[in-house]
């Protein structure tokens, strides 16, 4: 903390808190107040223009770009020395990897590439704006490492056109049958890919036969080259792939050296988790640490406990329940934190807005699991439901129930020209035998539920929002790519959309095919 300070106390923002006078945390917490993003605006703004010494007397190099699920993106600025830090967590994180899962040591991994789309590439002062290349977060020697193992060349994210993409991905990793690590964040990412994988079997199979891939890309021609000098010729690899065409777990049988699939397990990504564990039955999900934009808080240690990473930034934990703010060697385990971060790349004492858990410890280290966003919040007419209360809320409701859903989120809805209702969209899996009793039960428990929030139950008795309803989805439908579709419709990058529990989002109705019951 002490080194951060005094590195960047003639900064606009040091001169202001006065960095040169702290000599403790006390100081520290006393003269600087927790900052959101829309504190700092001001100063991103300045930064974007071109101004310099702003936040850090290092230069920043890029913004990254923080994505809610509810809120419009926001630029993070990035030095070398944040960078730095993240590299800080993600040494252990692969040192475990490696130590837990030697195999993926000897074959290919496929690390979440995702295409770049259409959007602004540099500020008005000339900083280059997100990530290309998931990549790019790690330094110099991982990415070099990763250059090494990757199945698909770092030129796809080039690839604008989403079948296009899908089919390109669906290419390289089919000829892979060393493919043995996957690292992902939205775990109905995958889904989304194998999806279409059986429809476009016999065309992928004579791509992989002659060395060919059988699209139209829509890149530009040097690019194109580059892609395609990547393919293999194997005929080899394409009477495999016949051989296994009609195996029972087709998925595993197309890449049977899978050793591990890292993503999103907890929130409400376990629904999507489930699904993806029904393709690779036999291959270990290893959740994600909490890895924000922002910021390196944890990475994956033992099963669900991922260990904070102490050395990457100065931490400090806000507990949900009392809101005191304590020091990372403080944390209790069974409680619950907000997490504050001062990192190297100028934010200070600022709120990320996830939520953990702590779990335990290894030695003085705390353990944690992500639990949920303090900011999604949906407040349309007074209401203030966070997207936490309703996770558990509906979770629990869900789990006593007889009925198994696939997919389920919670989201305000119109009836009518005026009424405004909120409405749970529910998708229940095919072995899921699903009444109308059952259903109206659950829409009963949960509009309960709802009510023993002050401020929802406020408005339900003002009449300034109607009673709860429920959508089902049809289960002929793929309910997580309708999602994924709609998101990636208001600007959302397809790798960065992470699954909700509660969306802000007013016409899912019109999106989803079903019907309220």
């Amino acid at each position: 903390l002490l080194k951060i300070l005094a590195k960047n106390a003639e900064t606009t923002f040091g001169q202001k808190h006065s960095f040169a006078t702290i000599k403790s945390v006390t100081d520290f917490q006393r003269k600087v107040p927790i900052q959101t993003h829309e504190d700092i605006q001001p100063h991103i703004n300045d930064i974007a223009e071109g101004v310099s010494n702003v936040l850090t007397t290092e230069q920043v190099q890029r913004f990254g770009i923080s994505s809610g699920s509810t809120k419009a993106s926001k630029f993070v600025p990035y030095t070398a020395s944040l960078i730095a830090d993240f590299q800080q967590g993600i040494d252990p994180w692969m040192y475990h990897l490696m130590k837990d899962y030697p195999g993926i040591i000897s074959g290919k991994a496929y690390w979440s590439v995702t295409p770049v789309g259409d959007r602004q590439r540099r500020s008005k002062g000339g900083i280059p704006i997100g990530f290309d290349d998931e990549r790019s977060y790690f330094g110099k020697l991982t990415q070099w490492v990763l250059g090494t193992i990757m199945a698909t060349p770092s030129e796809l994210v080039l690839v604008r056109d989403m079948d296009a993409f899908r089919y390109a991905t669906l290419r390289f990793l089919l000829q892979e049958k060393s493919l043995a690590c996957v690292s992902i964040w939205n775990p109905t990412f995958a889904i989304l890919f194998l999806s279409p994988l059986k429809g476009w079997l016999d065309q992928l199979i004579e791509d992989v036969r002659t060395g060919s891939m059988s699209i139209d890309l829509g890149v530009a021609p040097e690019v194109d080259v580059t892609i395609r000098r990547a393919l293999k010729k194997d005929p080899k690899r394409a009477e495999e792939l016949e051989c296994v065409r009609n195996d029972t777990n087709l998925y595993e049988s197309i890449w049977p050296n899978l050793q591990l699939i890292s993503c999103w397990a907890h929130g409400n990504s376990e629904e999507a988790v489930k699904q993806l564990r029904s393709y690779f039955p036999k291959v270990a999900v290893q959740p994600k640490g909490l890895i924000a934009t922002e910021a390196f808080v944890s990475f994956p240690l033992h099963g669900e406990a991922s260990a904070i990473s102490i050395t990457s930034h100065f931490f400090e934990f806000e507990e949900v329940e009392s809101k005191t703010v304590w020091l990372v060697h403080e944390l209790a385990v069974g409680k619950r934190y907000g997490v504050i971060v001062t990192t190297s790349g100028g934010l200070y004492r600022y709120r990320l807005n996830d939520v953990i858990e702590v779990l335990g410890h290894e030695s003085e280290c705390p353990l944690v699991r992500f639990v949920g966003k303090q900011d999604k919040v949906v407040d349309l007419r007074g209401e203030k439901l966070n997207e936490g209360f309703i996770m558990e809320l509906v979770t629990k409701i869900v789990s006593r129930s007889r009925l198994n859903f696939q997919f389920w989120m919670v989201a305000p809805e119109r009836n009518g020209d005026v009424n405004l209702s909120y409405s749970v969209f529910v998708q229940a899996t095919s072995q899921s035998i699903t009444s109308e009793d059952d259903i109206q039960s659950i829409r009963r428990e949960i509009e309960k539920g709802l009510r023993e929030n002050y401020h929802y139950d406020y408005c339900r008795r003002l009449g300034q929002l109607g009673e709860l309803r429920i959508f089902v989805v049809e289960q002929s439908t793929n309910a997580h790519e309708t999602y994924l579709s709609v998101c990636a419709e208001q600007g959302q990058r397809l790798g960065d959309i992470k699954p909700s529990a509660l969306h802000s989002f007013q016409h899912w109705s019109e999106k989803f095919q079903g019907r309220f019951v």
